[in-house]
């Protein structure tokens, strides 16, 4: 008699990895933040806006994912998104309202970087219209970055609510492999086909709209991308060294941003959603490749102040600052014990 795998072990090792996702972020986001108003001495202009809002954006998603514990069970044609937390004692459909939340953050994350991208595009060819970016016009691109979010959660909670065929599509599955019965925890089910092999035009509905908001930031990412990667050498030459030399920064910065979001932003999602559409026969803990999306936030920060120098010059001054201050107060502890034995 053959035996049914346990994935509750990858349960436990996916709420690792996102524990891991949320101090990362949180501290690394947090330095940025501090860095950028407080460290770093060159104006970057209304780009340190952005350089601060993409962080808190981060840390927003990452502590909502520490919150809820979100994870993905992929079987056949469909998906699984759940939690079985109960964070502050909340109602089960307030917590399926912060499953869908968590999706909307997730969308305005990447909207918030592909204007990252946009921005520096502009600065680099269309100078003129850097002009879009500031006073009251810097609100249209949050507003771009949460309409986006806003539009992800409302989709994401209004198509893919459990019925009764998803929830008896996913209850044996749920049970053999997590020991969880559907009915009882906080869900959004995604299954594609009905028994007669008839689209479900609903669920389908959430793949295409998910595919949708995906693919326009990415194709901003990847056009400003080759864009200046085919045609920056050139257009810096006119700049001032250290013009041309931030620049030359800001492009490696934004090359690893492409390479890291790819393969812990997209990628995961593409792969969970499309599974669906193949509809294969597999039963697969899909919420390991999920659980790495809080870990992208604290990547963003790392590259940044490890490629610009401003914020390696700033971490190292701050540092200083921080030893030299230590020093200074060892130094006077033993003085002040001396002069009170002397009395």
């Amino acid at each position: 008699m053959e035996t049914t795998t346990s994935y509750i072990r990858f349960v436990k090792y996916a709420q690792i990895i996102s524990q891991i996702g949320f101090f990362s972020t949180t501290t690394m986001c947090f330095v940025l933040v501090f860095l950028t108003t407080f460290g770093v001495k060159r104006n970057f202009g209304t780009y340190k806006y952005l350089l601060i809002i993409f962080p808190v954006f981060g840390i927003l998603f990452a502590t909502l994912d520490f919150v809820i514990y979100p994870n993905v069970y992929s079987h056949n044609a469909g998906y699984f998104y759940y939690t079985t937390t109960r964070p502050f004692n909340l109602e089960k459909e307030t917590v399926i309202m912060l499953l869908a939340s968590y999706t909307g953050i997730y969308g305005s994350t990447i909207a918030m970087l592909s204007v990252q991208f946009l921005y520096r595009y502009w600065a680099i060819f269309y100078t003129s219209k850097l002009r879009f970016f500031k006073g009251w016009k810097f609100q249209m691109w949050i507003s771009y970055s949460l309409a986006f979010g806003i539009e992800l959660a409302f989709a994401n909670y209004y198509l893919v609510k459990m019925d009764q065929y998803s929830t008896n599509y996913m209850r044996a599955g749920m049970l053999e492999r997590y020991n969880v019965d559907v009915s009882e925890i906080s869900a959004l089910v995604c299954v594609a086909y009905d028994a007669d092999g008839s689209i479900r035009w609903k669920n389908v509905g959430n793949v295409i709209n998910l595919t949708f908001v995906m693919l326009v930031q990415y194709a901003v990412i990847i056009y400003c991308a080759a864009k200046m990667y085919i045609d920056m050498e050139e257009k810096i030459q006119i700049l001032s060294p250290s013009l041309r030399s931030l620049h030359k920064q800001f492009f490696k910065t934004l090359v690893l941003q492409i390479v890291a979001p790819t393969l812990t932003l997209f990628l995961p999602v593409m792969f969970v959603i499309y599974l669906t559409i193949l509809d294969l026969e597999v039963d697969l803990p899909t919420g390991l490749f999920i659980c790495a999306l809080p870990l992208y936030p604290a990547m963003d920060a790392i590259i940044v102040m490890y490629v610009v120098q401003d914020y390696r010059r700033a971490a190292k001054n701050l540092l200083k600052k921080v030893l030299n201050r230590t020093r200074k107060d060892t130094k006077q502890t033993p003085c002040n014990h001396v002069a009170v034995g002397k009395n």
